[in-house]
């Protein structure tokens, strides 16, 4: 569901023109998202025309008529706090979203699924962020109420215990924090998330264990981690095909919306 964001560029090596020329073209102020791991975009970036690097985790690009502006924040709440009020600060986009994987807590969502939250629910504050549906035309797509955590739930048991006192049927870690950036500047916020784990489906890797010295979850220690038993191996492997098949699907479905 989750795993190490620093990575190199994504989407089109296209040059960019100055940040206040790209501003001065638009005549719509864009929609900002933030994302937390390259890999969960680049396949939508790869389907974008005029995508544009505006720096090391940063890009702009359209959605149909919209113009948007991705950043790369990193896992969990805080970065991704951190990633949309710069976003607010450098460019005033006219609404916020959060874009990226989930896990399921219900049977209903298979990986690939991709769901549309209706609200945002923060499991370490009890806060509540009602989401708006139509910021981004997604016809047919899915919905249902997104749980924001703070770790990765790796257990089916403890899914379904979530998905019964929560009521929600997918849980992610960073919707929290770029719906809180939203609501402190009163702008329109939305979450479209792509299905990676089933919620039968318990991972025997310990993701504490895979962090980075910076906190981040890293991509070596994940691969160590999972090489510890024939199980665990299992379990990666079918963590990485979830993970191939919520991205093709979340592209889809952003490129569906032009």
């Amino acid at each position: 569901m989750v795993s190490q964001s620093r990575h190199g560029p994504v989407g089109s090596a296209v040059s960019s023109p100055p940040v206040s020329d790209l501003l001065a073209q638009r005549t719509l102020p864009p929609i900002g998202i933030v994302a937390a791991f390259s890999w969960e975009v680049r396949l939508l970036l790869r389907k974008q025309n005029g995508v544009k690097r505006l720096g090391p985790q940063l890009y702009s690009f359209r959605l149909g008529e919209d113009p948007a502006l991705l950043a790369i924040a990193g896992m969990g709440a805080e970065n991704s706090f951190r990633a949309a009020r710069d976003l607010l600060e450098r460019f005033e986009p006219r609404a916020l979203c959060s874009l990226g994987f989930a896990g399921a807590l219900v049977e209903s969502l298979v990986p690939g699924d991709v769901i549309l939250a209706e609200k945002v629910l923060d499991q370490e504050t009890g806060r509540q962020f009602d989401c708006r549906d139509d910021l981004l035309p997604l016809p047919g797509i899915r919905r249902g109420s997104l749980l924001s955590v703070t770790r990765v739930i790796p257990s089916a048991a403890e899914k379904r215990r979530l998905a019964q006192k929560w009521g929600a049927v997918a849980v992610d870690m960073e919707s929290a924090g770029v719906a809180r950036a939203a609501a402190e500047a009163g702008l329109a916020f939305c979450a479209i998330k792509s299905i990676t784990d089933s919620s039968n489906q318990s991972i025997s890797i310990d993701f504490e264990r895979c962090r980075s010295e910076h906190g981040q979850l890293s991509l070596f220690q994940l691969a160590r981690e999972g090489m510890r038993s024939p199980q665990r191996i299992r379990d990666l492997w079918t963590l990485a095909h979830g993970a191939r098949l919520a991205a093709r699907s979340l592209a889809a479905a952003l490129s569906s919306a032009q």
